[in-house]
């Protein structure tokens, strides 16, 4: 083999495992960007779920948005969606 072959199979296994590497950050960075998106999903529908057994206890609709960070307008549907269901 030539030098100029060995460098070219060098420099072809270097941008192989350099791929390898990049494709492994990439995927990495997609796991952490699922699981945030599961835990803000998560904590979404566990202040809807909070909201709407407050609700089932009558408790204010202002309190309930301060105390599960829904916006007031939201919990105010889930209130009318809620007295509809009764």
């Amino acid at each position: 083999m030539t030098w100029e072959q060995e460098m070219k199979e060098q420099a072809k296994d270097l941008a192989e495992e350099l791929a390898q590497e990049r494709a492994e950050e990439l995927a990495q960075e997609r796991a952490q960007k699922i699981a945030e998106e599961a835990v803000a999903e998560a904590r979404k529908e566990n202040a809807l779920e909070t909201a709407r057994k407050l609700l089932g206890k009558n408790v204010a609709i202002e309190i309930i948005a301060e105390a599960t960070g829904l916006p007031l307008a939201q919990v105010e549907q889930l209130r009318q969606e809620s007295a509809v269901k009764a």
